[in-house]
């Protein structure tokens, strides 16, 4: 894709989030700015053909019902091993019951975890976003005529329809990788005394990394995918420090990620995910980049092992 078409779709992704930073402002509702709706919303602008744009019921389903069983475990269980593993399995099982591939509704699901969200009306303001979202990709999809022949596949065709995929490795072989990963994670967390090292996007790219390895366009590029993250985080921190929670600030906190992505050749929108949290956390401060550097070093060290250990036919690379 030439750059005009990607310079196109980062600032419709801009414009969007920062539409949604406009109502989360005027209607006192900060989780209208769901994080997560930065990746959702690049991917759908970027591939309107693709199995996220082409399923606006499950866009709209999944986080809502992922986002009422945070609310509900953060209701009734404090962070803890415990709820964490009942949040995680929980999204995966409704991901898994409704086959659906809107595999960033995990992130719905951890939120109120991580930041103590107790409000039902959480989960209605997800879904104002992602209804939003749905109604704009049927919208297009309307618009657009038929495709004259197939292309070849993209990373992010791969990514979303891999999401909708039975894991391509064994169940107790990413499950155990996954538990370890939360394990290690949460002694962290005890070190910095924060939940946001298992930021919630974090746990999107466990599961592509460790269950999906072989349409993970991001797995062999831990390195670049900590750089690019941490440079999110703080670019998501920085306006927020700076300039506080306004749309114009969320639209440069997209523009800004979507450039470090391009220049790394990286497609990872979880990304997103990490330069909007800032939006949403009550007191953001300097330390958040560093945790966020701590959980995705702690994944990339379990992913590194776990493909040690169990190493697989080489992996085709996925042209970003």
């Amino acid at each position: 894709m030439g750059p005009k078409p990607q310079l196109g779709f980062a600032l419709a992704t801009g414009i969007f989030i920062a539409l949604m930073a406009a109502i989360a402002k005027a209607t006192g509702q900060a989780y209208v700015l769901f994080p997560e709706l930065g990746a959702l919303a690049w991917v759908i602008f970027t591939d309107p053909k693709g199995p996220w744009a082409m399923s606006p019921r499950l866009l709209m389903l999944t986080p809502f019902l992922a986002a009422l069983l945070g609310v509900a475990i953060t209701r009734s269980l404090p962070y803890s091993p415990l709820s964490l593993g009942l949040d995680v399995v929980g999204c995966l099982l409704i991901i898994r019951g409704l086959r659906s591939p809107i595999v960033p509704a995990i992130s719905a699901g951890v939120l109120p975890l991580a930041l103590g969200i107790h409000g039902w009306a959480y989960p209605v303001s997800i879904l104002v976003g992602t209804g939003g979202l749905a109604l704009l990709s049927q919208w297009r999809a309307r618009r657009l005529a038929p495709a004259p022949t197939v292309s070849a596949p993209t990373a992010l065709d791969r990514i979303e329809s891999s999401f909708a995929m039975t894991p391509t490795v064994p169940l107790r072989r990413w499950a155990g990788a996954l538990a370890v990963f939360l394990v290690l994670g949460l002694v962290f967390v005890k070190v910095w005394d924060s939940p946001l090292v298992l930021f919630p996007p974090l746990l999107v790219i466990a599961y592509d990394m460790l269950a999906l390895p072989d349409h993970s366009p991001w797995l062999g590029r831990g390195g670049v995918m900590m750089v690019v993250g941490t440079g999110a985080a703080w670019a998501g921190y920085g306006l927020v420090a700076t300039f506080g929670v306004v749309p114009w600030a969320a639209f440069l906190a997209v523009l800004i990620t979507l450039g470090l992505l391009r220049l790394a050749r990286l497609t990872c929108p979880p990304c997103l995910g990490l330069a909007l949290l800032p939006f949403v956390i009550t007191h953001p401060n300097g330390a958040y980049p560093w945790q966020a550097l701590t959980g995705m070093a702690c994944l990339v060290a379990v992913v590194s092992t776990t493909e040690a250990w169990f190493p697989r036919p080489a992996v085709r690379e996925w042209s970003p």
